[in-house]
């Protein structure tokens, strides 16, 4: 036998990785993936809730602003509505709260009519 055919049969001196010297890092390929699944489905999610909350305070405090603004300027063109009839003194408001106590009347019995149904 040669030196060379006795060389060529001797194994390498760097072990080649198999499935099972490998398993560590397989194991912790696998518990990455479940932390992350973990993760993505609870963190995302309350993320997105806290997201919701700091975006809809402040639209639903400039739309309860404007809703009153709104509220206020109706009765105020109601009031100046009324002072051309001729019952109805000038500056009172009794009858522009008139109007809209029957409007709103009106419409919370119409809600209250859908909720019934």
């Amino acid at each position: 036998m040669s030196d060379a055919d006795a060389l060529t049969n001797v194994p390498s001196a760097s072990p080649v990785a198999s499935s099972e010297d490998d398993w560590p890092t397989t194991l912790t390929a696998t518990l990455v993936g479940y932390v992350d699944t973990v993760k993505g489905a609870t963190t995302g999610k309350a993320l997105v809730a806290s997201r919701m909350g700091v975006y809809f305070f402040p639209i639903a405090l400039i739309a309860m602003v404007l809703t009153i603004l709104l509220l206020i300027m109706v009765v105020r063109l109601l009031v100046l509505a009324t002072d051309w009839l001729s019952f109805v003194d000038t500056g009172n408001p009794w009858l522009a709260y008139l109007i809209l106590g029957a409007v709103f009347t009106l419409l919370g019995a119409w809600l209250w009519r859908k909720k019934e149904a």
